[in-house]
């Protein structure tokens, strides 16, 4: 076992120094469509994550690997200077966590519907984060769809089952409800992945842009 880790590993080294001493034709060019696809992934991840769900399933396993590969991966493959780190790393951060965070409040705030719901569960669990008591609560929505929502204003420590609350739901069910009116919208969220997107394109391609060919 130990052996075939080894040998993994030095697969792994290998093509990642190819990688680092690869330089294309047209390295600028290159770097800009570096970019372009490592936001492609990261926003494509972070939609996706949204779309699941907030709970961890197996769905989302991959939308995980796929991230931490470019968030990880292109500045290693780049090998960028310190000052472009600086750059290239926030810019992949924010187009990840950006679409985590806005995605379900630009889908409401396009077509999201205030709605009663009624509650059918409520369910007390610890917050990793802070250590804090952490409410869910299952809803059934009029139609009689059944979704939840989680630490909302009309889903906490007083909240029983039978109660009435009011939520912003999707009558596509593609995101979750949320019972606080969305504030982040397509045209907020698409400003702010495309100037993170455009950053990363020109730190990108001035790194690839440092690369020189070998003669002949």
């Amino acid at each position: 076992m130990r052996e075939a880790w080894k040998r993994a590993e030095d697969a792994v080294a290998r093509v990642i120094r190819s990688l680092q001493e690869w330089t294309p034709r047209r390295p600028r060019l290159t770097g800009a469509l570096l970019a372009l696809g490592a936001a492609l992934v990261l926003v494509g991840c972070g939609s996706g994550g949204v779309v699941l769900g907030q709970d961890w399933a197996p769905a989302r396993l991959p939308l995980l690997v796929a991230a931490l590969v470019v968030l990880f991966g292109l500045p290693l493959i780049l090998v960028p200077t310190e000052k472009q780190l600086l750059v290239i790393l926030p810019c992949l951060i924010v187009l990840l966590f950006s679409t985590l965070a806005g995605f379900r409040d630009a889908v409401l705030s396009l077509r999201g519907e205030r709605t009663p719901a009624t509650v059918t569960e409520v369910t007390r669990s610890r917050e990793p984060i802070t250590g804090g008591d952490e409410y869910t609560c299952g809803l059934r929505l009029p139609d009689g769809r059944r979704t939840f929502v989680r630490d909302t204003k009309g889903c906490a420590a007083f909240t029983r089952v039978g109660d009435r609350i009011h939520v912003y739901a999707d009558p596509r069910d593609l995101v979750l409800p949320t019972g606080t009116a969305p504030v982040i919208t397509f045209p907020l969220l698409g400003t702010v992945v495309g100037a993170a997107t455009l950053l990363l394109a020109v730190a990108t391609s001035r790194t690839m842009g440092h690369r020189r060919r070998a003669p002949g």
